[in-house]
């Protein structure tokens, strides 16, 4: 049976026009929750707490406001995978549901931003009158940088594109992609649907990751889905799952492995 576990950090970088968005909404379809209600008014007041705090700054002294209060009040544990709404619920995150808040904020206040995505990570540059920010959510206390070369410097790791790992005894997939590209901020509530057919697969859930890879193509049909519809098919067909079930499990992926390489692992 093939078991990869995959780290699905998912980098994105994209600079967006200063309009309603309508994010938030998206973002919370992605994963089931009964508190909706209590997550929207949290983020309502948070926005309008910031609001009393915008008039007397700079857009970089604002912006930097955002950066900080959003780690202080939601992200509080690291942890891979993590969920839009356990941002709220339990103070957990990882770059892309952290980055995803952080989109619905930008909205909010009319900045022009970019969200990037590489292979394993996810990141918001943000264009200001004084030049480019860029925020790395992850990063607590050096992630909001302002010094161009130090931006250029992270931008050049980004685009380097290697996993990080930090537990020896892990299989990790290695993407046979080099993605560095923009995306649209509601186009992050398909890939933490694609990060969810990740877990499921990891716990070879394969009926559950099919069904999360289908609704995150729906919304955004990446170019890493080739590749891990390529591994789900295997992993499906050398599984204990009823032969119906396996085609139909199968039948919506065929597309992305008719007349391509197999997938290569290192």
């Amino acid at each position: 049976m093939l078991r990869r576990v995959l780290y699905a950090w998912l980098l994105c970088f994209a600079f967006v026009e200063a309009k309603t968005q309508d994010i938030l909404p998206a973002l919370l379809n992605t994963y089931h929750t009964k508190n909706r209600a209590s997550i929207e008014a949290r983020l309502n007041t948070f926005i309008t707490g910031l609001q009393q705090k915008q008039a007397t700054r700079s857009e970089e002294e604002f912006l930097r406001i955002i950066f900080q209060e959003s780690h202080r009040r939601f992200f509080k544990t690291y942890n891979a995978y993590s969920q839009f709404p356990e941002v709220f619920e339990k103070g957990k995150y990882d770059c892309l549901s952290a980055t995803s808040l952080l989109a619905v904020v930008l909205d909010a206040f009319g900045y022009n931003f970019h969200v990037i995505e590489t292979n394993y990570h996810i990141f918001i540059s943000v264009q200001t009158k004084n030049g480019q920010v860029l925020l790395e959510s992850t990063d607590r206390v050096s992630g909001f940088v302002t010094n161009p070369e130090q931006i250029q410097e992270r931008i050049s790791m980004y685009k380097a594109n290697q996993l990080q790992t930090g537990k020896a005894e892990k299989v990790h997939y290695h993407f046979d992609l080099n993605l560095y590209r923009i995306i649209q901020p509601k186009q992050l509530s398909g890939l933490l649907l694609f990060n969810q057919a990740v877990v499921a697969f990891n716990n070879n859930q394969y009926e559950t990751c099919a069904l999360r890879l289908q609704e995150s193509v729906r919304i955004y049909d990446s170019p890493r889905t080739t590749e891990f519809a390529s591994i789900l098919i295997t992993a499906i067909a050398n599984s204990s799952i009823e032969e119906q079930t396996k085609r139909e499990l199968i039948r919506p992926f065929v597309k992305y492995i008719r007349g391509t390489a197999t997938v290569a692992s290192r």
